[in-house]
């Protein structure tokens, strides 16, 4: 796959401070887009760098009904998706049903909660599905009822009227070609073990291959992919497992909880800073981790951003005034340099209580 990811410059993140505050009217933000859109996620973006600028309050036409599928509402980063959606439908005027689905197992509850969404005369659907192909029978008979769908961040293997999708293999590429440089072939073996995420959802399964594809010829060692539920709860016992396991373990790469229950059991082995850790989304503890210098890197989404983006889009839908319908989000690699920069891209504000409903 050609690598679409393009790496957040200075000047881009300061522009983007405010992504996780109100937004009174319209904003702009790089992504890499596509002319046209894909017939599914599964095929590669191909994109070229644009901005993408979001409608104005004055732009739109009346009072959309607007519905959201997550997964799960469990951790900052899910947070900061709904936080996006929420304070963007308030910024256009749009009413907005979110539901949780509970998990990434609960398939047939998230196709039921798709049906809830058609029920409410939803006029646009937006999709964080806890599986990339077992909406495609839904999605068609919803559009050609005339709801459109916005595909939102994991990916699914159907056609759709927008598609907002972070290219996980690259964030993993992004971590891979920084272990691959610090370790080439003949330096000595460096022990790695991969916690992506849950088995077979899309997101975690290409953060995994992206990182195998591009360390392949270099010293890294690829102990284990290690597969969980997100909950730092769950990932504790995880780690402790691969810490046992393999006791030359020189670097965990993992998702943010992956990254706080290793930073908090290696402080507890008094082993901080001998294990290296790379993780693909922020918490509170990996943000102290990375001011520390007892995380190594981050390579970030821009969560908020990543809904924002696909809310404004499903309103230009409706509104027949959608000019980028395909579009990834630029990147961020955050570490002890610019740590301070750049957390507001993604997360909710301090205190917010996750919204499901806005009138």
């Amino acid at each position: 796959m050609k690598r679409i990811v393009k790496l957040a410059t200075s000047a881009a993140i300061a522009t983007i401070l405010l992504a996780g505050t109100a937004l009174a009217d319209g904003w702009t933000f790089d992504v890499m887009a596509r002319d046209g859109i894909r017939k599914s996620a599964m095929e590669p973006l191909n994109g070229t760098q644009k901005p993408y600028k979001a409608l104005e309050k004055s732009e739109v036409s009346k009072k959309w009904n607007l519905c959201l599928l997550v997964p799960h509402t469990t951790n900052d980063v899910l947070r900061a998706y709904i936080w996006g959606s929420v304070d963007e439908a308030r910024r256009l005027g749009a009413s907005l049903t979110t539901f949780d689905a509970g998990g990434y197992a609960n398939v047939d509850k998230q196709l039921a909660q798709f049906d809830d969404c058609v029920a409410l005369g939803s006029n646009a659907i937006m999709v964080m599905a806890v599986s990339p192909t077992a909406f495609g029978e839904k999605i068609k008979e919803a559009r050609a009822k005339g709801i459109k769908v916005v595909d939102l961040n994991v990916g699914l293997d159907a056609e759709v009227d927008g598609r907002v999708v972070v290219t996980f293999l690259s964030v993993g590429e992004v971590i891979g070609k920084k272990l691959a440089a610090d370790h080439p072939k003949g330096s000595g073996t460096a022990s790695v073990v991969i916690m992506p995420g849950p088995a077979g959802v899309a997101w975690s399964e290409d953060t995994a291959t992206g990182i195998k594809n591009v360390t392949a010829e270099s010293d890294v060692k690829i102990e284990k992919v290690v597969y969980g539920s997100p909950a730092t709860t769950d990932q504790i016992p995880l780690v402790e497992d691969a810490l046992t396991t393999y006791p030359d373990l020189k670097y965990i790469v993992g998702m943010g909880s992956s990254v706080e229950a290793a930073l908090s059991i290696l402080r507890d082995q008094g082993r901080t800073g001998k294990v290296k850790l790379f993780g693909d989304w922020l918490t509170p503890e990996v943000i102290k981790g990375l001011k520390e210098k007892t995380v190594e890197g981050v390579v970030l989404e821009n969560s908020v951003m990543v809904n924002r983006i696909a809310l404004d889009m499903a309103v230009r839908l409706l509104e027949n005034k959608a000019t980028l319908t395909d579009v990834v989000p630029v990147l961020t690699v955050v570490d002890g340099t610019n740590v301070d920069q750049a957390p507001a891209t993604n997360f909710a504000p301090d205190g917010w209580k996750i919204e499901m409903k806005v009138e």
